[in-house]
């Protein structure tokens, strides 16, 4: 298994403070997890108690660069069209057997494919452009991940793990209405099967400030070499 744990110069703490004073943090933060797992208030949260300016990268936000044609209805509970444009960019596939709960998965076509795997080599254009970046992800497969870590390869990367038990994860995603229904159940024995993390949050369990101090924390005891 690759492994996207950080490598590098480690930064040193101050100790006493509730948020770490780093001489040094990571170049990027990899926050991965399925779908209405919690990531993106996470990933702000996040952002905002780290005194270092970090930018959020998600993404969602570079599918939503593409025109919608190419995702028509897979921002709703149901994809009910499929076309000419949604087989160049994606479709959402029921995997599940009739009368049972729903699992779905997206297929890529060959726009989307493309995007998706410019996400990761956009992201460390901004890093080495001098801006830590928050990345926001969603690893759908191990072409995915593969090209996370050939675009990473040589920076400090601090990886979190985002989870979320099932059920709770299907009921956030029947009330936001902008996912399509199963998309969750989907990833779920998917998006964590790639990569180690340095630590892991469940979002179903606690609450975001509670899943910011644990992630602090962890970057603390990273820094003493713990």
């Amino acid at each position: 298994m690759l492994s996207v744990r950080s490598a590098g110069i480690r930064p040193h703490l101050r100790v006493g403070m509730t948020t770490p004073t780093l001489e040094r943090w990571p170049d990027l933060v990899l926050v991965n997890g399925p779908s209405s797992a919690g990531k993106t208030t996470l990933c702000r949260a996040l952002q905002a108690a780290i005194p270092s300016p970090y930018l959020v990268a998600g993404f969602d936000d570079f599918i939503l660069m593409s025109t919608p044609r190419y995702y028509r209805g897979a921002d709703t509970g149901r994809q009910a069209e499929h076309d000419a444009f949604t087989a160049l960019g994606v479709e959402m596939v029921t995997t599940s057997a009739p009368g049972t709960p729903p699992a779905v998965v997206a297929r890529f076509g060959p726009v989307f494919r493309r995007l998706v795997q410019s996400m990761a080599p956009a992201v460390r254009a901004l890093v080495d452009g001098g801006n830590p970046v928050i990345f926001d992800h969603v690893l759908h497969d191990r072409a995915m991940y593969e090209s996370f870590c050939r675009s990473t390869a040589g920076l400090d990367v601090f990886a979190i793990g985002v989870t979320c038990p099932l059920g709770i994860l299907e009921a956030r995603e029947r009330a936001r209405g902008d996912r399509v229904v199963g998309r969750a159940r989907g990833l779920a024995d998917i998006v964590h099967t790639f990569c180690e993390y340095d630590v892991t949050v469940d979002t179903g369990a606690m609450g975001t400030e509670a899943c910011v101090a644990i992630i602090l924390e962890a970057l603390a005891a990273r820094a003493h070499g713990k």
